[in-house]
């Protein structure tokens, strides 16, 4: 078995792991790595989101989505997650996009 310690996809399943399992601040490690591998990386950067909304820090999460908008202005899942992100800081009048 060949270990592949810069496998984008691995990296996104084990952070998508942890963040199931409500360690969202080690599955943001994760992600990161990714980051560092793929700055453009959607799936890293939407899961970063989810993880910081899950830990309450609903305006660092929008700024990713922000950044998945950026990249894929049709993103659903980034465009759903930045509104419920607005929708729990009370922030209804600002657009999603």
């Amino acid at each position: 078995m060949t270990i592949e310690p810069d496998n984008v996809d691995a990296l996104n399943n084990i952070g998508a792991a942890l963040g199931s399992l409500g360690n969202f601040t080690e599955a943001i490690k994760y992600f990161d790595k990714v980051l560092a591998i793929e700055p453009d990386n959607v799936d890293a950067l939407n899961n970063i989101g989810a993880a910081l909304g899950s830990l309450g820090n609903f305006t660092e999460a929008i700024k990713y989505f922000d950044k998945v908008l950026a990249i894929e202005p049709d993103n659903v899942k980034a465009l759903i997650s930045k509104d419920k992100a607005l929708g729990n800081l009370d922030n209804h009048t600002k657009e999603v996009r």
